[in-house]
């Protein structure tokens, strides 16, 4: 790089430099000892000097000596402005200001020329050239001043965002002590606190062996020996403490010989303060003496103390909002809890549990005396609250407890400082253990009175002000209020319970009354539908009560009444329900019967526990008894008064015949009322399932002579007995009817299935009664039916009893469509028993007619009979319908059907009905004989001429023959 100077006065310089080096050298040092005697001269100048101690000052002489003579060498222009540069950082970290060194220049350079003038006399140009050096060497120690000073700014503009920044002070702290110690010149920094005021603790420690240091002596806060160093005196004072010397300053006594090894010279104890009062202290340390009195470094330590103090106090203040916010935020919840709470124990539990959320509580607990005077926890949450119940403060002791003077004194207690109180020192330990510092007892009433109390700690001191404390007491109330409208919900619930209870029972023996059971009754035919049982509805009169009321009172008269009651509970079972419903009437809702005999033995039991002896007050027996009426669901269906009324009407027969009965009881069936043993028997076998059993009866077709159905025939069997249908059918309701169909339906279409498997694929017919196809629940059992078995529907024909009005009926008529599109065959039995039925045949469209056996069993004697078989099957001809002829129990009756022109025949002459397991045996023996028309018999010879006839009539329509 070229040089600013003369070539020509540079060598010039340099020519008399090697030859009076060391008359230049003498010069120089001459110069060195004037200047530092007009420095002494200027006392912000001398304290400087002093500061440093002679033997730095004998440093400072010798190395200006040397730079002064380097301004005389020839050297490289960068190399010399960066020696200047830095000799300005060393001013400027000793302190050394901008005009003090100005000034000096100035001085220096007078003395310096002065004494070099005798050298230039010949070389006048070269006292220019060393004043340019001299003005250059001022301009490059300025920059390096300038440059430690910027560096210090930008220290203190990043501790400044720092401390404005979003993070914790603990980390906050770290960075800054962190960012301090980029300062040149600053060898160690620290920063404590202190709980007590006495010792100090120590957050953060930085530095090459300090953390050494300080451990290896005592440094206190008090007013103590060891309290009179920097910390201590900046932690009471509030003001910042310098320390120039360390070596020399008496406050730094009692640490001077620990230090000497570390070379601290200096230093500066910074107090932070937080709403005015001491919250830290900052220790800074340089091995340059003095390091801290620069008034830019006094500035940044000032500014850093306000810093700090605002930083942690606007964190103390924004932790302090979170946790009051936390605070109210369990409030508010308290409000919340209340509302939904079912329990005193999850008011309790929910509200300890919200105030521990936050950070400003570790624990919380409600406790209250036992009736030992021992206080128990009722709930808790946080830490160490699993240790509360068994800690064994009893209310009345002589031992301090702050649980104690709560309750008694019923006002919120509080301690900042809980483990340093001497007063408590019996709970210190516990207090240490669980890191509690703070503890408030707040009470909490109950109906006026304390009932228990509120308990809070933290593990920080000096926790509690006004604010929160207030906070505090509205939980501990907001709890009373909160158990107290609970109580008050419970009285009201309970007054309600009791008014429900009375409004639905019977004052006297507490039975349910009629309210109570006319709901009971649709809920118990909904259980026995859902699962296919029976439901007993009864009326229950005693007999005999009103001569034992009169007789004996009305006193003893309720407590027969009650004792009635208690038997009546006692002989049903759990799932049966009694009610009274009147003077000396008891209703009884009796579910779960699987069948008849179920309602024989309930009656039974009933009975036995009526009729039994009563001892009222006074030593009086009497005896009574009871008359029952009972309706069975589903066999008798309706709604709940029309099913008491029933068994209302069943009770009038039971009392009616009470002389002559065999049984207490009656029951009632469809329009008529039954003695209990006259209609039970039938109901009971149709309810076990070897009870219904089926005979079946072959259908023949007459021109190939192959059985190609079986009728299903409904018989009842007790032991060895078989029970026709004309014996058991009358006594059966519409509800009966359709359960006995229901399940011959499943019965025939399991012996059909059974005999396709055998190799018979035979048809199966079934007698369906015409009021079963308006049951709502036909259709869908029919289906059920279907689904359940793999006979195709077509192999299933149901033969509906014809019965006069029935064919006219629109909706009979869209129930046997609605079969048909099933692929179920439908006939229609018994055609011919009502003239006006036949004439309106052809109205409605089905699979097969049935004739009449009775207009088949007389053709024997009346052959003239057979006019009407002939023209009943050209009706069933033009209907496109098969045509079965029933009661044919002769070979002759079977050889004249054949001429006529039968499709299929079915009667004795085939087979009798025989049972299922005949059944199988019977169609392997059957052999086959097709039946011509050609008469064999006098009786078929006779039908050929009648049948001759009709055909000599062309065209002539069924119903005008039959009208003629």
């Amino acid at each position: 790089m070229s040089s600013p100077f003369p070539l020509k006065s540079r060598k010039l310089l340099s020519s008399l430099l090697q030859n009076r080096q060391a008359d230049f050298s003498a010069a120089i040092a001459q110069a060195v000892e004037q200047f530092y005697a007009k420095v002494a001269e200027y006392p912000e100048l001398e304290i400087v000097l002093k500061r440093l101690g002679n033997e730095r000052v004998s440093r400072l002489k010798a190395e200006q000596c040397k730079h002064s003579l380097s301004l005389l060498l020839p050297d490289d222009d960068d190399d010399f402005a960066l020696r200047s540069q830095e000799i300005g950082k060393i001013h400027a970290l000793m302190g050394i200001q901008s005009e003090w060194l100005i000034n000096s220049m100035a001085l220096y350079s007078d003395s310096l020329l002065d004494l070099l003038n005798p050298f230039f006399k010949d070389t006048p140009e070269l006292r220019g050239y060393l004043l340019q050096r001299l003005a250059t060497d001022l301009a490059r120690q300025l920059q390096g001043m300038e440059t430690v000073a910027l560096e210090e700014r930008k220290i203190l503009e990043d501790i400044d965002q720092l401390l404005i920044s979003e993070v914790t002070p603990e980390e906050s702290v770290r960075q800054m002590i962190n960012k301090l110690m980029t300062i040149s010149g600053l060898d160690g920094a620290w920063i404590g606190h202190s709980e007590d005021g006495i010792h100090l603790l120590r957050d953060q420690v930085s530095g090459e062996a300090l953390e050494e240091y300080l451990n290896s002596v005592e440094i206190r806060l008090d007013d103590s020996p060891y309290g009179q160093g920097p910390a201590g005196k900046a932690w009471r004072s509030g003001e910042i403490v310098y320390v120039d010397d360390w070596l020399s300053d008496p406050i730094t006594a009692p640490w001077q010989e620990p230090s000497q090894k570390y070379g601290w010279r200096s230093n500066v104890t910074i107090p932070v303060k937080v709403n005015g009062k001491p919250y830290a202290t900052i220790g800074l340390y340089s091995k340059i003496p003095g390091f801290f009195r620069v008034p830019n470094r006094q500035n940044l330590i000032r500014h850093l103390a306000i810093m700090l103090g605002i930083a942690i106090g606007r964190h103390q203040q924004q932790i302090r909002i979170d946790r009051l916010n936390s605070l109210y935020r369990a409030f508010l919840a308290e409000g919340d809890i209340l509302i939904r709470a079912r329990s005193e124990t999850e008011i309790l539990r929910k509200t300890c549990q919200h105030i521990v959320e936050g950070t400003l509580f570790k624990t919380a607990y409600v406790m209250k005396p036992d009736q030992d005077d021992c206080f128990k926890a009722l709930a808790g949450a946080g830490t160490g609250s699993g240790i509360l119940g068994n800690l064994g403060i009893q209310l009345f002791s002589d031992r301090p407890s702050l649980l104690r003077d709560t309750w008694q004194s019923e006002r919120l207690q509080y301690r900042n400082d809980y483990r340093n109180d001497p007063a408590f020192s019996a709970q210190h330990n516990l207090m240490e253990q669980q890191n509690w510092a703070s503890v408030a007892i707040i009470p909490i009433r109950r109906n006026g009175q304390i009932w228990a109390i509120l308990g809070v700690t933290s593990s920080e001191k000096n926790i509690f002000d006004q604010e929160i404390l207030g906070t505090l007491a509205r939980v501990g109330k907001l709890i009373g209020y909160g158990l107290d409208e609970m109580d008050l919900k419970k009285r009201i619930d309970q007054e309600r319970i009791t008014q429900s209870w009375m409004a639905r029972h019977d004052a006297l023996t507490r039975l349910p009354n009629r309210v109570a059971l006319l709901d009971r009754i649709p809920e118990a035919i909904q259980r026995t539908r859902r699962e296919e049982k029976l439901l007993g509805i009864c009326m229950l009169d005693l007999d005999d009560f009103k001569p034992v009321n009169d007789q004996h009172g009305h006193a003893a008269g309720d407590v027969l009444l009650q004792k009635v009651a208690n038997r009546l509970g006692q002989a049903l079972r759990q799932t049966d329900f009694v009610a009274r419903v009147g003077g000396d009437e008891f209703a009884l809702v009796l579910e779960n019967i699987q069948n008849m005999e179920d309602v024989e033995k309930l009656m039974v039991r009933i009975s036995e526990a009526l009729e039994r002896p009563y001892v009222l007050p006074g030593n009086i027996t009497v005896k009574i008894g009871g008359s029952l009426g009972i309706t069975i669901f589903p066999f008798d269906e309706g709604d709940s008064e029309i099913l008491l009324r029933h068994a209302d009407q069943a009770l009038y027969v039971a009392k009616a015949n009470k002389a002559e009965r065999s049984h207490f009881w009656a029951s009632f069936q469809g329009e008529e009322v039954f003695s209990g043993e006259s209609n039970l028997p039938y109901l009971t076998l149709l309810q076990q399932d070897e009870g219904l059993i089926a005979y079946y009866q072959p259908i023949l077709h007459l021109a190939t002579g192959r059985i190609i159905g079986i009728e299903a025939l409904a018989r009842l069997r007790q032991g060895t007995e078989i029970i026709l249908p004309d014996t058991f059918i009358p006594h059966l309701d519409s509800r009966a009817a359709q359960m006995l169909t229901s399940r011959i339906l499943r019965i025939a279409t399991r012996t059909a299935q059974q005999l396709h498997i055998a190799g018979f694929p035979l048809e199966v017919a079934v007698n369906i009664p015409p009021d079963a196809l308006f049951a709502d629940n036909f259709l869908p059992e029919l289906q059920a039916v279907l689904a359940d078995c793999t006979l195709a529907p077509e192999q299933l024909t149901l033969e509906i009893l014809e019965n006069g009005d029935f064919l006219s009926l629109q909706l009979a008529q869209e129930k046997i469509a609605t079969i048909r599109s099933l692929g179920v065959r439908v006939a229609l039995d018994d055609v011919g028993s009502a003239y006006a039925s036949l004439l309106r045949l052809k109205e409605i469209a089905v699979d097969e007619v049935k004739l009449d056996q009775c207009l088949v069993r007389g053709i024997p004697e009346q052959p003239g009979d057979l006019i009407f078989v002939g023209s009943v099957a050209a009706l069933a001809l033009s209907m496109g319908s098969r045509y079965v002829v029933e009661g044919a129990e002769t070979p002759e009756t079977l050889d004249a059907l054949a001429v006529l022109g039968v499709d299929c025949v079915q009667g004795y002459a085939i087979a009798r009905p025989m049972p299922e397991e005949s059944l199988l045996p019977w169609l392997q023996a059957w052999t086959p004989e097709p039946q011509n028309n050609q008469p064999k018999t006098l009786m078929s010879w006779s039908q050929s001429v009648c049948t001759g006839t009709l055909r000599l009539i062309p065209g002539a329509r069924q119903d005008r023959l039959l009208a003629s």
